[in-house]
Parts: structure tokens; C-alpha cells; sequence
């Protein structure tokens, strides 16, 4: 029974003593915690500048991009309505070939038509 007797007594001492030590430590726990607190809040504060500055340069490269964009969008319709006029106008020319082309074979038919009747009333 004496080493039971022992063994509570240490257990006991052991448990009052950590008891003992989170009391002491409470307010030095409480400190660390409010610094801690603190400390975040002043590099919060000191980072700010930094955060704004890196936002705004963003806004501004975000902003040069569209322009970009916008400027090479531009570029390639002008180019894409050159390139649908010359079209346009290749299609206008060839059109007036091919009508000038039919009526020169239609009237050449009028002609092959009007000397058969000749040579057949003949």
C-alpha cells in the first residue's frame, strides 16, 4: 500500500503544480496574445501603402492592356474591311467582265441567227 500512497501523492503534487503554472502563465499568455494582436495591426497598417500602391499600379496595367487590346481590335477591322472591300470590288469587276462577256456572245448568237435566216431564205 505504500507504493499506492506514493504514487497518488506525486500525482497529486504533479496536478498542483501544473495547476499552480497556468496561473503564473495566464498573464503572460494574455501579453503575448495582446502583442501579438498589436503587432499584426501595425504591420497591417505599415502594409497598406504597399497594398494601395500595388492595386493602383494593376488598375493601370489593366487599363494599357485594354487600350492595347482595343487599339489592335481596331486595327484588325480596318484591315478585315480593306480586305472585304477589295473583295467587293474584285467581285463588281469580274460581275461587269461576265455581263460584257454575255453580251457579246448573246449579240454574236443574234448574228449567227440572223445569217441562218438569210442563208435559209436564200
Amino acid at each position: 500500500m505504500g507504493l499506492k500512497e506514493t504514487m497518488q501523492k506525486w500525482f497529486g503534487t504533479a496536478k498542483e503544480t501544473a495547476s499552480d503554472l497556468t496561473e503564473k502563465a495566464q498573464p503572460h499568455v494574455e501579453k503575448a496574445v495582446d502583442k501579438a494582436k498589436e503587432t499584426a495591426s501595425d504591420l497591417t497598417e505599415k502594409a497598406k501603402p504597399h497594398v494601395e500602391k500595388a492595386v493602383e499600379k494593376t488598375k493601370e496595367t489593366a487599363s494599357d492592356l485594354t487600350e492595347k487590346a482595343k487599339d489592335t481590335a481596331s486595327g484588325l477591322t480596318d484591315k478585315a474591311k480593306e480586305k472585304v472591300s477589295d473583295v467587293g470590288d474584285s467581285a463588281k469587276e469580274g460581275a461587269a467582265e461576265a455581263k460584257d462577256a454575255v453580251a457579246e456572245k448573246v449579240q454574236e448568237a443574234g448574228e449567227a441567227i440572223a445569217d441562218a435566216g438569210e442563208e435559209a431564205q436564200s
